[in-house]
């Protein structure tokens, strides 16, 4: 007796450590996959340096472009710029430079690049005011992890005479985990007036004769250069491989400033890597919605000698296009994620459909367009809340639309574009688009980039595909795949959403994967069901791009405002005409 109580006290200790074991490792697996691992991670590893790599990216040009103001702004405030080289990378800072010389870089009147191998940087202000002071206005000094808009910059520089002694400076602290740059960094603009005081007073000696002078020199208003000097721990782990939003975001969040006012003033964007670099001149000077003109404000300035009045939006074709291709859009979305995701959505690009409804597993009380459910928000039931959401925007909205878009609450749509595509196609055709993978003998469309139905698709979608079981039944199933195989099965047309130069339009993952060659190789999914191949650099990407994936609630608000409130001063993206399109 004695002995069998032994035995059984043995296999119940071994099975309550067997319990406590594999409750450890489901905890562990847990944790893994949570966002607390990540910033576990953060604390405990070294930060990741920038890794810098030479591409070239290439550049675009757009005939229909109204470049006149930005062209005279070019002739009238001249800005030369200097990247001054700390020499301490093993050569990192010489390829950067080389980036920023491709994008922002090109559009000083003269960029200069100097190594502090060859001289000192306040050396190098006294060598570039000697070899240039005829045609210098202005003089900007920056560090090597800023993307400075140089329209932006002349237009609040042709407010001040480049005579007059005077200089802008933004303070920007280092954070080891903005991952760009080794120290705290001070950018400068000096007027020609400025340098000519500095040379005069023999403050151009050394860094601490100019800090002294600078002290006592007058000092412009410097907000738009967005000086950065916070305390590290009020900054959360979240974004932090895109740092260069965080000086908007902190304004937003602790000073009550709009992330529009902050973006949309905007000079110089501090803590941006190299390939944020190419993605930023893309997103600024190719990028555009269809048949929307952008505004320009007024300039009018005692030392600029042209008035330039300000210009109003012109959305005449886009409002067109509205009524024509109507675009319901579908957000399948999260109750966690109701009041940033959704939220956000419903400020940003969902004001461009004809109609957006969210789509959860529960209603909320302060956002009426969000549809509940009652399924479950398992990923692995995605099939069956996707179903759901087609058959509720079929039962209540079928009449109202023409084109019934579904897409992620972390994805980014420009709708103008997308009713630019569809408007060569009739919503009686059963069709849809998206970004065409391709497994086995099924073509389908990535659920993150998005994807369209015609009116006719949804109704044999909903009529056929889920009303006669043609489609799988349950909840269970990877949503872009079964969508897939329901319209092969429905014999819905898989549609070729590249442009005219077979680039794309539809992204599975953020722009920077495709402009940045050599990018997507590293992703193997991507690799493996994509059907057609990106071409490398900017030709990967149409100028009337659609969609977007993987993009935050702040940075969604960045692209809102660069898209449709404020372009580069002085220039007005154009577009080809309606009748243009139809021909091609």
């Amino acid at each position: 007796m004695t002995l069998i109580r032994l035995h059984v006290a043995e296999l119940m200790r071994t099975l309550v450590l067997s319990f406590v074991v594999w409750m450890v490792v489901l905890e562990l697996l847990i944790f893994v996959r949570s966002s607390n691992f990540y910033e576990f991670r953060e604390v405990v590893f070294k930060p990741y340096k920038e890794s810098i790599s030479c591409y070239d990216v290439g550049t675009r040009a757009h005939p229909w472009d109204d470049t006149h103001v930005a062209r005279q702004l070019y002739g009238q405030v001249r800005v030369d710029c200097l990247l001054y080289l700390e020499d301490m990378d093993n050569g990192f800072d010489a390829l950067k430079a080389e980036h920023i010389r491709k994008t922002w870089g090109c559009r000083c009147n003269q960029l200069f690049i100097i190594n502090s191998t060859e001289m000192s940087r306040t050396a190098a202000y006294l060598w570039i005011y000697r070899k240039s002071h005829q045609q210098l206005d202005w003089l900007l000094s920056v560090s090597m992890g800023a993307y400075v808009i140089v329209e932006n910059l002349r237009h609040m520089l042709a407010h001040y005479s480049p005579s007059q002694a005077l200089y802008f400076s933004a303070q920007h602290s280092f954070y080891a985990y903005a991952h760009v740059g080794k120290a705290a960094t001070t950018d400068h603009i000096f007027s020609h007036g400025a340098l000519e005081h500095l040379l005069a007073e023999h403050c151009l000696q050394d860094d601490s004769s100019l800090g002294a002078c600078l002290a006592r020199m007058d000092r412009g208003p410097s907000d738009e250069l967005l000086p950065f000097n916070v305390p590290a721990e009020v900054l959360p782990f979240q974004l932090r491989t895109k740092f260069w939003l965080w000086p908007c975001i902190y304004r937003a969040v602790y000073e009550n400033q709009s992330l529009e006012s902050c973006f949309g003033r905007g000079i110089l964007y501090p803590y941006v890597n190299a390939n944020q670099l190419h993605v930023l001149d893309f997103l600024l000077y190719h990028l555009r919605p269809y048949g929307y003109e952008n505004p320009m404000p007024e300039l009018r300035s005692a030392h600029y000698p042209t008035h330039i009045p300000p210009k109003a939006f012109n959305d005449t074709v886009a409002r067109r296009l509205r009524q024509s291709v109507r675009v319901l859009c579908l957000v399948l979305t999260w109750p966690t994620n109701h009041m940033s995701g959704a939220k956000t959505i419903s400020e940003t690009w969902g004001r461009h459909c004809n109609r957006v409804v969210f789509y959860s597993s529960s209603p909320h009380a302060g956002t009426p367009s969000i549809v509940g459910l009652n399924i479950s928000d398992s990923y692995d039931l995605l099939w069956g809340k996707t179903k759901a959401a087609f058959s509720h925007a079929y039962r209540h909205y079928r009449h109202e639309a023409d084109w019934f878009f579904k897409a992620d609450d972390d994805t980014y749509a420009i709708i103008e574009n997308m009713r630019y595509m569809l408007s060569r196609y009739s919503p009686s055709t059963p069709i849809h688009f998206g970004c065409k993978f391709r497994l086995g003998n099924v073509s389908y469309m990535s659920g993150g980039a998005g994807y369209v139905l015609s009116r006719k698709a949804l109704q044999l979608f909903v009529s056929r595909g889920i009303g006669k079981s043609l489609c799988k039944a349950g909840g269970a199933g990877t949503e872009d795949y079964q969508m897939g195989s329901c319209m092969n099965t429905l014999n819905v047309t898989d549609g070729d959403s590249r442009d005219l130069y077979d680039r794309h339009r539809f992204f599975p993952i953020g722009l920077e994967y495709f402009l940045i060659p050599g990018r997507a190789e590293s992703i193997n999914w991507l690799k493996r069901f994509q059907t057609y191949s990106f071409q490398k650099g900017i030709n990967c990407c149409s100028t009337y791009s659609i969609t977007m994936h993987k993009v935050s609630s702040y940075e969604m608000h960045f692209l809102e405002t660069i898209l449709y409130r404020a372009r580069p001063y002085g220039i007005i993206m154009g577009h080809p005409t309606f009748r243009e399109v139809l021909l091609k």
